[in-house]
């Protein structure tokens, strides 16, 4: 009779992802902050940069107040993804002389 419990195990073991390291954590933080804030800049540049190029009348006091509203939202997003990374005092810290030697 075969072990299913095992069995079972390899078969979770093959289909879940792996125990995330501190340093696999900061870099998807990293990511996902990276990506908000690229949306922030995309907001301000569709409502606001692009009508003020082109056309100047087809700035819309509404729309622009919008496009600020909507990047102020996703930067917030970003520094609060951003607020999650831990501060490592470790030895690789920058002294305040600005060398790295200690």
């Amino acid at each position: 009779m075969p072990d299913t419990h095992a069995t079972a195990r390899r078969i979770l073991r093959a289909l879940l992802p792996p125990p995330q390291t501190p340093k696999h954590r900061k870099d998807r933080l990293k990511a996902l902050a990276g990506a908000f804030q690229t949306l922030a800049l995309g907001a301000v540049g569709v409502g606001f940069l692009t009508p003020m190029i082109t056309d100047y009348t087809a700035l819309n006091r509404s729309h622009v107040l919008a496009a600020c509203l909507l990047s102020l939202i996703f930067e917030g997003i970003s520094l609060t993804l951003l607020a999650y990374i831990p501060y490592d005092s470790g030895n690789d810290a920058v002294s305040s002389k600005g060398d790295n030697n200690g």
